[in-house]
């Protein structure tokens, strides 16, 4: 069975923010989605530690992480911080859904140094109004929480909701048990901070290379989301893994980390072609 390394902690405002690190050379930022946490990438920490220094954060609110706010800035601030504390130089940054409205704030930000840029099956935020009620997709999940608490059944139900018809019993076991970590505050907050982010605004100070992977029965980004992602990128490269949902990371843990791979090293030169692939099963 494959584990996860064991969470640590760095001071940050008084309280503490959590991550995990395997592995030495070049640095991946690991930063997870809404139903995750640091135990997201477990998959990716057995493929890749022995190419890589990997560090993955539990985001503010998320996981074992304390609570730091609710803008993007707040999140963008953590996640310095987290870099500094950890001496992670010019990473490789990996943001998955939620995690790549933050990511790809932090490759816009001129103070933060990044060699790469990955958007996992994520957005560009939805540019709404400051204080603005939470949209359904979050505001449901609070209301789920609170009326029957996080347990197995609410981790099976996220996992099968991002995942197609089909997909394995290993694969929907591993989302859900990750999805049980699950908190209100994280939900709340790592929901306002994308509701009210608009990275189309940021896009175009990114000067690192982007590479965007997508999965091709994703029904948790919608097509007008993706397209959105793609028109703010216009020289990323993308991949598309046609048979799976909105966790290739877990669904095709292989072909995701060889792409994370091929990435890394081309960045190496900073010389990525824009090109468009499709990915089938091996």
């Amino acid at each position: 069975m494959l584990k996860t390394p064991e969470l640590q902690y760095v001071s940050y405002k008084g309280g503490r923010l959590a991550y995990r690190e395997t592995g030495a050379g070049p640095a991946l930022f690991l930063l997870h989605g809404m139903n995750g946490s640091s135990q997201t990438w477990r998959h990716l920490f057995a493929a890749l530690a022995s190419s890589f220094r990997i560090v993955a954060w539990d985001a503010p609110s998320f996981g074992a992480s304390d609570e730091f706010g609710n803008r993007v800035d707040d999140f963008v601030c953590a996640a310095n911080a987290l870099m500094k504390a950890l001496s992670l130089n010019d990473p490789i940054v990996i943001g998955h859904s939620m995690g790549g409205v933050v990511a790809a704030q932090l490759a816009s930000d001129k103070e933060t140094s990044v060699a790469g840029l990955v958007l996992s099956s994520t957005h560009l935020g939805f540019a709404r109004p400051k204080g603005e009620a939470l949209l359904d997709r979050y505001a449901t999940r609070i209301d789920r929480i609170r009326e029957e608490g996080v347990d197995m059944a609410y981790g099976l139900d996220r996992a099968r909701r991002s995942t197609p018809e089909g997909t394995s019993d290993e694969v929907i076991g591993f989302l859900a048990e990750v999805a049980t970590s699950a908190r209100i505050e994280g939900i709340r907050d790592g929901g306002r901070m994308s509701q009210e982010a608009d990275n189309a605004t940021i896009s175009p100070n990114v000067r690192a290379p982007v590479l965007i992977l997508s999965g091709g029965s994703d029904t948790v980004i919608s097509p007008d989301m993706h397209a959105a992602l793609v028109s703010a990128f216009p020289k990323a490269k993308q991949v598309v893994f046609p048979k799976t949902g909105h966790a290739s990371y877990a669904e095709c843990p292989d072909l995701f980390n060889e792409q994370i791979r091929q990435f890394a090293n081309q960045c190496k030169s900073h010389g990525l072609s824009t090109s468009k692939k499709l990915i089938g099963y091996q």
